[in-house]
């Protein structure tokens, strides 16, 4: 396929912009068109693309404006609400974070207690023998607390 420089090939351009060809232009149009191969190849081409395209446009369903309108709020709210649930979700991560380092730390300073029950058996009669009540209130306050944790991000997740 040769592209070299064609006099023609802008006024062919021209009239297969405005959609005239090959009704719309003049015979001596048609007749360069027929004889020069790169005027002819780049005509096919161009017919054949805006065919696609009015094609395309055809099958195009319109959509109501009502229903874009009801689109666009909906994903305006959505990106609010996931906005405003990053600072929560951040809360709960801190939470979190900071539950584990609490048991960390007690478990670090209460190691020796810790290991004991380890060796026999642990059972929430033991852990208040050795440890006091108010420790065996607060495992189990955390222990539910965690579990609850635990059941709300899985049910956030969850679409």
């Amino acid at each position: 396929m040769s592209w070299s420089g064609c006099v023609e090939r802008e006024e062919m351009r021209a009239v297969l912009r405005r959609g005239q060809w090959p009704a719309g232009c003049p015979a001596e149009l048609v007749r360069h068109v027929e004889s020069c191969a790169a005027c002819r190849q780049e005509m096919l081409i161009s017919t054949h693309l805006q065919a696609e395209r009015s094609v395309a446009v055809a099958g195009a369903a319109p959509v109501s404006s009502s229903l874009l309108w009801w689109r666009a709020q909906a994903r305006r709210r959505e990106t609010a609400l996931r906005q405003a649930g990053r600072p929560l979700a951040a809360a709960q991560v801190f939470a979190l974070v900071m539950m584990v380092a609490a048991i960390v730390g007690w478990i670090a300073w209460n190691w020796p207690a810790v290991i004991g029950l380890g060796r026999g058996g642990l059972s929430l009669g033991q852990m208040e023998a050795q440890l006091g009540v108010v420790p065996v209130v607060a495992a189990v306050a955390l222990v539910s607390t965690l579990g609850g944790v635990v059941a709300l991000l899985t049910i956030e997740r969850q679409p």
